[in-house]
């Protein structure tokens, strides 16, 4: 995975080559994410990143997200969605909200990111869960109106319901309140205007 060949941009987002994925992380080069949230009229729902993940294990995640191959179109990402969640879900039924920027560095990497984010209407229920575990170990939601509330900053925690979901078969359900330091650290405020851009353009 680490030699998986990305596209590299400048910070104007004009290709300028491309990179493997371990030399884009580990010289703070732009390269491009897809983000795909599922949501609904009540609740926004997050991945559990699997433990064995080398960066960020154990915490909260955009409900399924991953790097674009150059050889992919932003479209391509969707691929995630099923490789991540087991979900079928056709392009054509995600929302697209268009592109942000993220930047994230820690110990093992300069994470710069060009984001294309969409958003799928999930009709669905727990059952519909296929995970890929090497990469997620649970879902779980929380309510739109107080996740917008948390990732504002107008609240400290966020009351979070789910599943853990193990290779055998088994669940063992979810149901606490959660703070910052559950989450991966996202840009500033990035939650929250999807949050907003679901209510505005969907709901």
């Amino acid at each position: 995975m680490e030699q998986e060949i990305v596209k590299v941009f400048n910070e104007q987002h004009e290709q300028i080559g491309t990179a493997t994925r371990a030399e884009v992380h580990e010289k703070g080069l732009w390269h491009e994410t897809f983000h795909c949230w599922l949501v609904n009229e009540d609740y926004i729902y997050f991945q559990i990143r699997s433990a064995q993940k080398k960066d960020y294990p154990g915490l909260l995640d955009i409900t399924a997200a991953g790097h674009l191959l150059a050889v992919e179109t932003v479209e391509s990402g969707i691929r995630e969605v099923k490789e991540e969640l087991g979900l079928d879900v056709d392009v054509h039924e995600v929302v697209k909200m268009g592109m942000t920027s993220c930047s994230i560095v820690s110990e093992n990497m300069i994470d710069n990111e060009f984001c294309h984010v969409f958003i799928y209407p999930f009709k669905h229920d727990w059952e519909s869960f296929n995970l890929q575990y090497e990469e997620v170990s649970g879902v779980v939601r929380a309510k739109l109106d107080e996740a917008e509330a948390f990732f504002l900053g107008e609240t400290a925690t966020l009351n979070i319901e789910g599943y853990e979901y193990f290779p055998d078969g088994q669940r063992a359900k979810i149901v606490r309140p959660v703070s910052a330091a559950q989450f991966v650290p996202y840009r500033e405020l990035y939650v929250a205007h999807v949050i907003q851009f679901v209510k505005d353009k969907m709901l």
